[in-house]
Formats: C-alpha cells, sequence, structure tokens
C-alpha cells in the first residue's frame, strides 16, 4: 500500500517536473520561433523535423506548445497562489472569530459557488477587456472558495484544542494565534487540496483561452491554440495533439501529486491486520 502511494506520487513529481523544465527553458528545447510564419510549411503532419507538425500558418506546433506552457503555467501558479492566500485569511477569520463575520463570509461563499463560472468571466472580459490580468482576477474571484470553505472548517474544530484555549487564556493576541496554533493544523490538508485545484484552474484557463478570452494572438496557449486548431480538425487532426497532450499530462501528473500527498498524509489510515505487531507475534 505504502509503495502505491509513493509510486503515483514520484510518476506525478516526474512527469510535472519535465513539463516544467520544457517550458521553462523552451529557448532550448523548441527548435522553431513559435510566432514566426511559413507558409510553405502548413498543415504539415508528424516528422522528425516537426514532432507535433505544423499549423495553418506554418508554425512549429512543438514550439509553440513549450512556449505556449509558460503562459498556461504561469497564469495557472499565480492564480493558485492569490486563492490559497485568500481562502486561508478568509477561512481562518470565519472560522475563528464565528458569529456575524462567519455568516457573512458564508453567505460570500454561497453566492460565489452558485455563479456560473463562464458568466462571471465574460462579464469581466466584457468590462475590462481581455488580459493576462483580467484572466487572472476572472479565476481568483472564484477560486479561493474552496479553500475558505476547507480552512473554516479545520479552524472551527482546532480552536477548541486545549493549546488555543491556553492560549487565549495567557492573553495572547488573534492573529498570533491563528498564525502560530492554527495555520500549521491547517497547511496540510491545504496542500494537498491545492495541487488538485491547481489542475483545475489549468483546465479553467485553457477553457477560457479556447473561448477567445485568454492570451491574444499570436502569442502561443495551450487553449487558444486548441482553437485554431478546431477549424482544421478534419482536415489536419493532428494539429490539437501537441495541446491536447500537455494539458493532460499536467493535470495528471498533478492529480497523481495530489492522490499520493492525500494518502501520505492521511491520519486515519487503518493498517491491513497482517501488518500489526501483535497479530505476527501470535502467528
Amino acid at each position: 500500500m505504502q509503495k502505491n502511494k509513493s509510486l503515483s506520487l514520484i510518476i506525478g513529481i516526474i512527469l510535472i517536473t519535465s513539463i516544467i523544465v520544457l517550458v521553462a527553458f523552451a529557448n532550448v528545447f523548441a527548435p522553431y520561433d513559435p510566432i514566426e510564419q511559413v507558409p510553405e510549411n502548413r498543415l504539415m503532419s508528424f516528422s522528425s523535423k516537426h514532432i507535433f507538425g505544423t499549423d495553418q500558418y506554418g508554425r512549429d506546433i512543438f514550439s509553440r506548445v513549450l512556449f505556449g506552457g509558460r503562459t498556461t503555467l504561469t497564469t495557472s501558479l499565480s492564480a493558485l497562489i492569490l486563492t490559497v492566500i485568500l481562502g486561508l485569511f478568509l477561512g481562518m477569520v470565519s472560522g475563528y472569530y464565528g458569529g456575524l463575520i462567519d455568516a457573512l463570509l458564508m453567505r460570500i461563499v454561497d453566492v460565489m459557488m452558485a455563479f456560473p463560472f463562464m458568466v462571471l468571466a465574460l462579464i469581466v472580459t466584457s468590462l475590462f477587456g481581455i488580459s493576462f490580468l483580467n484572466l487572472l482576477i476572472t479565476v481568483v474571484v472564484i477560486g479561493w472558495v474552496p479553500f475558505a470553505r476547507l480552512t473554516r472548517s479545520i479552524v472551527i474544530d482546532a480552536k477548541e484544542n486545549t493549546n488555543v484555549q491556553a492560549s487565549e487564556i495567557l492573553g495572547a493576541k488573534s492573529w498570533r494565534i491563528m498564525i502560530e496554533e492554527l495555520l500549521p493544523q491547517v497547511i496540510s490538508p491545504v496542500m494537498v487540496m491545492a495541487t488538485f485545484e491547481l489542475g483545475k484552474l489549468m483546465l479553467s484557463i485553457s477553457a477560457l483561452s479556447f473561448f477567445g478570452l485568454g492570451a491574444k494572438p499570436p502569442s502561443p496557449e495551450w487553449g487558444s491554440m486548441l482553437s485554431d486548431g478546431k477549424t482544421f480538425f478534419f482536415q489536419a487532426p493532428y494539429i490539437i495533439v501537441g495541446p491536447t497532450l500537455a494539458i493532460i499530462l499536467s493535470v495528471l501528473s498533478l492529480n497523481l501529486i495530489g492522490e499520493g500527498l492525500r494518502d501520505l498524509m492521511d491520519p486515519y489510515e487503518i493498517p491491513k491486520l497482517e501488518d500489526c505487531p501483535k497479530r505476527r507475534l501470535l502467528g
């Protein structure tokens, strides 16, 4: 059982590390300029010169996948950091203080959960235009909700512990109690959730780019590359293989890491009967 947990975690780490290295050093690994158009190479299939073929403008898809990963991964990671910080802060405040603050924040959470994500994205982009910042704001506005709910539920249970109550009796300030006593208990489950949510954020950002709400052409991005390729899908189906494979492998690796971390950090796992020392002694 332990080997299976470690295996999924190791595979996930190897996959995401490989993707990050390829994307971070795209200038080294990409054989062609991702933006330069070469009309004579239009819609070429897989070959030794073009691993994923070329698009309708003759641009090398493999090079565009590598450079496009910078936009997707950077936006996703930036959104994750902001959502985690915001969710942790609001969840801890809501769970620790309770009362009117808790009721107000939870009603906001209910509203955000009921609000369709794509509708919000359309509203933001129609009001402020299409840009990296607006895309980031759209994702963060919704993304903090699950972190806030998880943090709140943990804090409500943890604040009943004797060490927290002792700190309150001794006159410790609220912010100090939250940082020193409550935050360490929240970090592990939030870390597990963050790996799953990062994959969801990547899918959300790719979906927004697919509908034209993300990176502006000719800048490559995985979602926008899929959008460009759908017109030529029946003529050249291989045109979407590169970005599709990049999205699938990235999300899969993050889910494997999340599964491995969740199993390793599970304090309630019951050992098998044959693994118990007393069972071994009794034969």
